[in-house]
């Protein structure tokens, strides 16, 4: 059986991420990103019996998206706090402190279409994944935080991105940022 290679940013973490494989040695999230990706955890888990193979094109469950909770100050005052939304709903000062801290005003305004979610945070959007990045000039390598597994260039944005970026960092962490984008993690808001 051809287990693929460790290309996956989930590779070497004990849990099986690749999709054509079910049991408790599984990774809980799956993503199409993860075919052939994982092979060192699926293969142990696999010779340990804890993962069956189930085909070359599995049906992967639908995942929901995440509104998280009402623990943020802002909570339940009307408007959206939560920066991985967009619209007229959301608050004008967004803190990413309050990512996953306003679900019932998000899930409301939502509802009513006075906000959105932003593309690159819905689960369909890393589904999508692998996403071709030959037309992006990522740059180089030359920020202080390269090779962080954090995208450290302003001009993406999403879950793999780091939560404070600077110009000076702009096409300086090319190998995070072409990684992340790939994974569908992060999208590209500015060229």
């Amino acid at each position: 059986m051809d287990f693929g290679d460790d290309s996956s940013r989930w590779a070497n973490d004990e849990q099986c991420d690749d999709p054509r494989f079910s049991g408790e040695g599984m990774a809980p999230v799956l993503e199409r990103a993860d075919l052939w990706s994982d092979a060192s955890d699926c293969q142990a888990a696999f010779a340990a019996g804890t993962i069956t193979y189930i085909g070359e094109e599995p049906e992967l469950p639908p995942v929901e998206f995440d509104y998280g909770d009402d623990w943020s100050e802002w909570a339940n005052d009307g408007e959206c706090d939560d920066p991985r939304f967009t619209g007229p709903g959301t608050d004008k000062k967004m803190l990413d402190d309050d990512m996953y801290g306003d679900a019932s005003d998000c899930r409301a305004l939502e509802a009513e279409g006075k906000v959105s979610i932003i593309t690159v945070y819905t689960p369909e959007y890393a589904a999508g994944a692998p996403y071709d990045s030959s037309h992006i000039d990522f740059g180089d390598n030359e920020s202080d935080y390269a090779d962080d597994e954090y995208c450290d260039d302003p001009r993406f944005m999403g879950p793999g991105a780091a939560t404070v970026l600077l110009e000076s960092d702009l096409m300086h962490d090319a190998e995070d940022c072409r990684a992340a984008y790939e994974d569908g993690s992060i999208m590209l808001i500015e060229e």
